[in-house]
This record gives structure tokens, C-alpha cells and sequence, in this order.
């Protein structure tokens, strides 16, 4: 009996020892990546060739943000992804577990990149085997757009295709105004147009899957966000959800003022006529005779500066500003500033300011407060500055300068657009 029961106290020992020395497997560990397996997406698509399949065999890696995600079921093992070179369409093996916001690392060894219809694609990617999720809770700002630009380059190279885009003054075709988004009982995809008070119209296109597909479109006027999607030569506008369409405003051509485009924007613009002053914008030059200008580019106009003389090939040293006229903020809440910009080149970086006591002249005439914003990566990509505060320059007077500087060796061509404030 003895002999049993230290036979058991061992029997128990030996359980005990190795239900406690039990491995805890461990995630792996993030692999150690060198500064040459990075790849952005402006890389990636210099890669793409029209019906060619390119297979990446080496480790390269792709550090991006998620700007539309599978959620609302309007995707279905797709996201769209961006960095600061351009934006990207996914196509997963299988969904779930990545959101709007997340920040990945996707290991592109094995990746097809192709197009489906003109969409350019990382295509099959195994969000198991491919994609680590490193941070999440970022917020993508969408990119203010008009439907002309959308529509400018329908070639599947073109710069807007998968960007997360925002369209103001726009509305529903009558014919499409008050009727569902897609065909919720049938699961059909369905297209329903929108205009702009010009007369530009997109397709929006929405799945019978999505859960906002028994919706009823809206009758007003006003703004809509999405992904600047493609099929074939026809651009579409993809919802990531209803939420981000806000039509309450007058339809086009009413007498009554629409409050959506007008209620909270104190600036805006977007050099779409063509010219740097109108609006009582102005031009200053503090060293040099080098000024800003007006300029356009595949359908898109913008404000350019450089210091480059092509006839000459020299760069000529300056110092030049573009003024914004007084912005009456001292009314407003929550006022943000926000713009496009881009550049290329070797020089000194753009610089943005904000002040509440110039009135004319030279710059120096005034006191001046650098905002910090988002830089565009170069080789003339757009990006967005974010939203910037002006919280602390609430005034009738405020004004935002843009500062462009250039010396005899180098300068960067500056290109700034949609240059917008309102309320946050």
C-alpha cells in the first residue's frame, strides 16, 4: 500500500513538472528587414505592364495604411491601401481582420501584380502568410477631387485610380435620386450616377452584399466619399459606407443657396480658372523675379513655382510667396486648413505659414507662424497636408502664405492645389 501510494505522489510529480514546463509558442518574431527590400507603390506600379503578370520572387516590402476595408460587405476580400507615393487596390485570398485605419507591412514575395479591367492590382495576397498588421487607429483624410479630374485619365497608369477621393456640389441623377443602392434581395451590383452642377457625371457602384444596399440614394445636393475605383475606361466611385454620403443641400440650379457647399468654408481654391490672384490672392517677391503661376497637367490645375529657367539652364536664387486674401475666422468653431502638394527635384522644401496682422506688401511686414504639414514624397505625386488647425488664429485678418525658396545651385518645382478652409 506504501509502495502505491509514493507511486502515485511520483506519478502526480511527474504531471505536474510537465504541465508546468509546457512551451508557450510564441508569435514569430518580425523579420529584420534592410533598407533595400522597402518597395512603395509608386515602385510597384512602374512595374505594371498592360495583360502581364509580374510575380515579385524577392522579399520586398510594402509599409502602407488601409483606406477601405471589407466592413460594410461593399468589398469582398479587397481593401485599398496607400503610402505617400499613391494608393493601391488588394486582392486577398481570404477576408477579414483588416480595417479602415490599420497600418500593415505586406511581404510581396510570391505577389501577383496584374489588372482586373484596367485596375491595377497586387492580386492573391495571403493576409496570413503576407500581411502584419503594425499599428492601427490612423484616420486617411480623403483627397478633395472634382469629377473632371476623376474622369481626366482613363488609362489604367492613372494617378487618381484607388486613391480615397471627396466630391463636393455634387448630386444624384433625378432618374437615380430615391432608390436603392443595389439590388439587396437579388445580391446584384447596381450603378446609379452622380453629377456635378457642370454636368460631369461618375458612376458610383455598389454591391448587392453591401449593408447599405436597400438604401435609398438622396435627393439634395452635396458631398460623397470613396475609392476613385476603375473598370475598363469607365471610372467609378466605390462607397465605403452611406454614412460618408451627405446630400442636404439645394439641388443644382435652385434659387436657394446649397449649405452644404457654403455653411463652414471660409476658403477655397483650387486654380481651376486658371489664375494665381483671383480671390485676392497675391504673389510676393522678396528676392529674385521668380514667381508663382498658374499650371495644368493631365486635366488638373495647380499653383507651380520653380526657380529652373529651361532656356538658360540655370537656376536663378529667390524667394517667393503666395498670400491667401484675410479669412475671416473670428466667428468660426473649429477651422482647419488643408491642401494638395507635390514637387520634384532636389531643393529646399516648401514652407507654410499663417498670420493674422499682414495687410500688403512684403511678407516681412508681418508676424508669421509655420504650420507643420504633410510633405509629398516628390516625382510630382500629390498628396494631402492634412488637416492643419488654425485654432489659435482666429481672426477677421488670418491669412496662409505659401513660401517657395530656390538658390544658384538647386531648387525643388513646387505644385500646391485645393487649397481649402472650413470647419472641422
Amino acid at each position: 500500500m506504501k509502495n502505491n501510494f509514493f507511486k502515485s505522489i511520483l506519478i502526480l510529480t511527474t504531471i505536474l513538472f510537465f504541465s508546468s514546463c509546457k512551451k508557450e509558442f510564441d508569435n514569430p518574431p518580425v523579420k529584420q528587414i534592410t533598407s533595400g527590400s522597402f518597395i512603395n507603390i509608386a515602385n510597384i506600379k512602374s512595374k505594371y505592364s498592360t495583360n502581364v503578370n509580374y510575380k515579385f520572387k524577392a522579399d520586398s516590402n510594402l509599409y502602407c495604411v488601409v483606406i477601405a476595408d471589407e466592413l460594410s460587405g461593399n468589398l469582398y476580400k479587397d481593401i485599398y491601401v496607400k503610402d505617400l507615393t499613391g494608393a493601391l487596390h488588394i486582392k486577398l485570398v481570404s477576408g477579414g481582420g483588416i480595417f479602415i485605419g490599420d497600418s500593415i507591412r505586406i511581404n510581396l514575395k510570391g505577389v501577383i501584380l496584374n489588372e482586373y479591367n484596367k485596375l491595377i492590382q497586387l492580386d492573391s495576397v495571403d493576409s496570413e502568410k503576407s500581411i502584419v498588421k503594425l499599428a492601427s487607429g490612423y484616420n486617411p483624410q480623403p483627397v478633395s477631387m472634382t469629377i473632371s479630374q476623376i474622369n481626366a485619365n482613363t488609362a489604367a497608369t492613372n494617378s487618381v485610380q484607388s486613391k480615397l477621393v471627396k466630391l463636393d456640389n455634387v448630386e444624384f441623377l433625378s432618374v437615380d435620386q430615391n432608390q436603392p443602392y443595389a439590388d439587396a434581395i437579388g445580391k446584384g451590383s447596381l450603378n446609379r450616377i452622380i453629377k456635378s452642377c457642370t454636368g460631369q457625371t461618375l458612376t458610383v457602384r455598389t454591391s448587392g452584399y453591401s449593408n447599405f444596399a436597400s438604401y435609398s440614394t438622396p435627393s439634395g445636393n452635396g458631398s460623397i466619399i470613396g475609392i476613385a475605383s476603375q473598370y475598363g475606361t469607365t471610372m467609378q466611385l466605390i462607397l465605403r459606407n452611406n454614412n460618408e454620403v451627405v446630400m442636404t443641400g439645394s439641388l443644382c440650379g435652385s434659387s436657394t443657396p446649397n449649405p452644404t457647399t457654403t455653411t463652414g468654408t471660409y476658403l477655397n481654391k483650387n486654380f481651376d480658372d486658371n489664375s494665381i490672384t483671383s480671390g485676392g490672392w497675391t504673389s510676393q517677391n522678396v528676392i529674385g523675379s521668380i514667381s508663382w503661376a498658374a499650371s495644368a497637367f493631365g486635366g488638373k490645375s495647380f499653383a507651380k513655382v520653380t526657380n529652373y529657367v529651361s532656356t538658360t539652364s540655370v537656376n536663378i536664387a529667390c524667394e517667393s510667396w503666395l498670400i491667401s486674401p484675410p479669412i475671416s475666422l473670428s466667428t468660426s468653431t473649429n477651422p482647419i486648413l488643408s491642401f494638395q502638394n507635390a514637387y520634384k527635384y532636389t531643393g529646399a522644401a516648401l514652407e507654410v505659414y499663417v498670420s493674422t496682422n499682414y495687410t500688403s506688401g512684403l511678407p516681412s511686414s508681418a508676424t508669421w507662424v509655420p504650420l507643420t504639414f504633410t510633405l509629398s514624397a516628390g516625382n510630382f505625386v500629390f498628396i494631402s497636408s492634412g488637416n492643419i488647425s488654425l485654432s489659435n488664429y482666429k481672426n477677421s485678418n488670418t491669412r496662409i502664405a505659401f513660401k517657395y525658396l530656390g538658390s544658384a545651385n538647386d531648387g525643388s518645382t513646387w505644385e500646391i492645389d485645393d487649397v481649402l478652409v472650413k470647419e472641422n
